[in-house]
């Protein structure tokens, strides 16, 4: 090779090179008129398919204008940041199932976190906590045990301002999934650094003095824990079963459902819970702990309804309409959920729930008859099984603002029967067929739901959850993992009010 030859070639290489990279660096950013223009996709997205941009529009209008704006400041902006501006639009949807995320290979893995883990405290507080083994946890300040200020800005004001994705969530859940991102600091405030230093502000128990400490930001995860959330069936961990299901000695059965298992992949599951509420049979309360259950299926639903639905009773349990055109999958989707048309129904009695409830139904969002389907309705009963029997005693769901999606349908299919009664936290109500698109050019992946789903007095699920008859919160021994004050001080309430009778 000539001495000529050889150095085209090597001026070549670092041209392609050259260009390569910068091929690279561009590809993780988008001019201002490509950002636009994925814009005007979404807003045609919503608009054809988002039930929620029906009710919501000129607020979610109004956020992408100010996005807009924003963007025609400046040149170009970073796919990641872009993603993260999106989620504030997103948001204002009030849809609790969107979900947003850039999935591209320029996100930024810069990861940083608090040096302790906080647990959320009533209204506004937070705990600064240290972890002492799996399951329990110490004060990182004994005598200014609250996080009150990050900057000087309010902790509840700080999740306002940074948290856009819970904006519309139920005043608990919104605290408690506001702190939760604290504690993965890097979701939450972006452009930050391990080390980079932060003023944090600490009050004291009775909320009259502070202490003020820099700290850096640190690796490693601190994340604190609710008790018992950990848990999932295992048929061949008999520990971990004795924790799902006990029975007291005031003839009280408590069950916990850890998450809404399916019939399908679940069989075992159903299985071990039919032998325990056999055993359940005799007692003289029952206790079903969905705290912490994120959802999953609805087939809980409807095994419970063999046990908690009285003979020939039958119940309209939920109602919702899909937003567009029902297409097979979307049919098979709908029915997945035990939500059918009106002209499923064979058996007069269903017909005659139907017809009985919405005399009386008034949703609380009106919806376009040209732009929704018909009604589809979960019609729950106490099928002719006889491997089942009607529980007929006190029943109690104990709920908490982590309880979502099918488990706040649980939880609001069998609220207001004479024997049920909800306890804890207002449940984080969600119920919403969603679907996934992808928007290749600013490599994002969006999902949102197609469909309102009513509760039984006509309000939806979504941002609104679903109320507790008996209110109880946490105790700062339960944050501390010693104690799960929320069931114990249930049991006092369920052995207060049977003395009472008796």
């Amino acid at each position: 090779m000539s001495v000529r030859a050889f150095f085209f070639m090597i001026t070549f290489s670092i041209i392609i090179l050259f260009f390569g990279c910068n091929t690279r660096v561009s590809s993780c950013s988008l001019t201002n008129d490509e950002a636009i223009s994925e814009i005007g996709k979404i807003k045609r997205l919503l608009s054809e398919r988002s039930p929620f941009m029906n009710i919501n529009k000129v607020r979610v209008l109004d956020s992408l204008d100010s996005l807009i704006m924003n963007l025609q400041k400046i040149d170009k902006i970073d796919k990641y940041e872009f993603s993260f501006k999106l989620k504030g639009v997103f948001a204002e949807l009030g849809d609790r199932h969107f979900w947003l995320e850039y999935i591209g290979e320029c996100e930024n893995e810069n990861k940083y976190h608090l040096p302790f883990s906080l647990a959320p405290w009533k209204d506004s507080a937070a705990i600064a906590l240290v972890k002492k083994n799996k399951i329990a946890y110490s004060f990182f300040l004994k005598n200014f045990p609250f996080l009150t200020r990050i900057n000087s800005q309010k902790i509840k004001e700080f999740i306002d301002q940074n948290d856009l994705e819970n904006k519309y969530a139920p005043k608990f859940s919104k605290q408690t999934l506001g702190v939760e991102k604290l504690n993965e600091f890097y979701k939450i405030k972006q452009g930050l650094n391990v080390d980079d230093q932060m003023k944090f502000t600490f009050t004291s128990w009775d909320f009259k003095s502070d202490t003020v400490l820099f700290l850096n930001l640190v690796k490693s995860r601190n994340k604190w824990q609710d008790i018992d959330s950990y848990l999932s069936f295992d048929k061949d961990d008999d520990r971990i079963k004795k924790m799902l299901f006990r029975r007291y000695k005031d003839r009280i059965a408590y069950i916990k459902v850890p998450e809404m298992y399916s019939y399908l992949k679940d069989k075992e599951y159903f299985q071990w819970l039919k032998q325990i509420l056999d055993i359940a049979r005799t007692t003289n309360a029952l206790i079903i702990d969905i705290r912490n259950n994120r959802g999953g299926n609805r087939d809980l639903i409807d095994f419970f309804s063999d046990y908690l639905i009285a003979p020939k009773k039958f119940r309209v349990a939920n109602l919702a309409r899909y937003r567009g055109e029902i297409s097979d999958d979307t049919k098979k989707d709908l029915n997945s959920r035990k939500l059918f048309p009106y002209s499923y129904f064979k058996d007069p009695e269903s017909k005659q729930a139907i017809d009985s409830y919405m005399e009386n139904f008034h949703p609380l969002v009106e919806t376009s008859e040209t732009l929704y389907s018909e009604y589809h309705y979960m019609v729950i009963n106490s099928k002719k099984n006889t491997d089942s029997y009607y529980y007929g005693n006190p029943v109690y769901i104990l709920t908490n603002e982590m309880t979502f999606s099918a488990a706040s349908v649980f939880a609001s299919s069998f609220k207001g029967l004479k024997n049920v009664k909800i306890a804890g936290i207002c449940a984080d109500g969600s119920s919403g067929m969603s679907k996934t698109y992808e928007l290749k050019n600013s490599e994002i992946k969006v999902t949102f739901s197609h469909m309102l789903s009513y509760q039984k007095n006509g309000e939806l699920f979504d941002g609104i959850g679903i109320s507790p008859d008996i209110e109880i919160h946490r105790s700062i021994n339960q944050i501390l993992g010693y104690e799960d004050h929320q069931l114990e001080t249930l049991l006092e309430n369920i052995n207060r009010h049977s003395s009472i009778e008796n």
